[in-house]
């Protein structure tokens, strides 16, 4: 990675480079050693990945034309075929609008399911840049979880169970209240090998959210799992196989006893 400006601050670039994610593993490791460290960074990060999250979500409100998929459906209608046989034009032309109607609404429903996604995707890094913020705090800072989790009763519609033990290395530092896709949510903060940790925990049977989610998102791993009542999202820069082993362990305190 090309070295910070003179002033010791990232390129506008850079910045760019890293929110879309397309720096390499060592360039983006780079880039976040040095948002550790610089507030000034970190902020300017924060702010381009809000503005790149709002022109997601306006992306959404994107419908294609009728004379789009006028064209469309023409472009998939076979040739009209010969007078002599009318009554298998007709029924040809009826099947190709049909498959037609098919091929489109399929490909309309992955193309918001992806924007979704990346919008999703998006506003959780957005959530954890904004706790690596050395101005941040949780409402509820303990490494106790008979404390942090009474402190979210009454405060969401739903209730979760933490694991009596976590893994290796593993350390609860507390919790907050968060909105995700519109949702409450139980925002957990942990520390894995002394790499921020961000847990979301939204109720899985609230208005519908995207069940497939990129694996990484600038240089962030991304892990989603659920259980018959959660949806269990965690976000961190730390090794991907490290925090399967933390969601696990969060699925698994969730089974009933």
């Amino acid at each position: 990675m090309t070295q910070p400006q003179v002033n010791g601050h990232l390129r506008q670039d850079q910045i760019s480079a890293f929110i879309d994610g397309e720096l390499s593993h060592s360039e983006a490791t780079e880039i976040q050693q040095h948002l550790a460290d610089c507030h000034s960074c970190a902020l300017r990060v924060l702010s381009a990945t809000q503005l790149k999250t709002a022109t997601a979500r306006a992306a959404q409100r994107f419908s294609a034309p009728p004379e789009a998929l006028a064209r469309l459906t023409a472009q998939l209608r076979p040739q009209e075929p010969k007078k002599t046989a009318r009554i298998y034009s007709f029924r040809s032309v009826a099947w190709a609008a049909m498959a037609a109607a098919l091929v489109l609404a399929a490909s309309l429903i992955g193309w918001r399911q992806t924007r979704q996604a990346n919008t999703l995707s998006a506003e959780l890094l957005d959530h954890h840049l904004a706790t690596l913020s050395s101005g941040a705090s949780p409402e509820v800072i303990s490494t106790d979880r008979h404390t942090v989790k009474p402190w979210f009763q009454g405060k969401l519609p739903f209730s979760f169970n933490l694991p009596d033990a976590l893994p290796a290395d593993t350390t609860l530092k507390g919790g907050d209240l968060a909105y995700l896709n519109g949702q409450p949510a139980a925002l957990l903060l942990f520390t894995i090998h002394k790499h921020e940790v961000s847990v979301f925990l939204t109720q899985r049977s609230a208005s519908p959210m995207v069940t497939v989610l990129p694996g990484t998102q600038s240089g962030f791993a991304i892990r989603h799992a659920t259980t018959h009542e959660l949806r269990i999202i965690a976000v961190s820069d730390v090794n991907p196989a490290d925090l399967e082993v933390l969601v696990s362990a969060l699925v698994e305190a969730q089974t009933p006893r």
